[in-house]
């Protein structure tokens, strides 16, 4: 019985190395994911909102 609950403690380690593991590459990827979401919001919103031309009157 001893045995068979260390077993069993030493998966459920394991498991959460695992799931610790896990975790850190989810945060890993988040930021650069969220970095590109960005990006391609602000181009999409420069494609619908050109800035002025330099040249155009009004512009300094």
């Amino acid at each position: 019985m001893e045995d068979a609950q260390s077993r069993a403690d030493q998966a459920e380690a394991a498991a959460e190395a695992r799931y610790a593991r896990l975790q850190r590459l989810m945060d890993l990827l988040e930021e650069p994911a969220r970095r590109a979401d960005a990006m391609l919001r602000l181009e999409a919103w420069l494609q619908m909102h050109p800035p002025p031309h330099r040249d155009s009157p009004g512009v300094a």
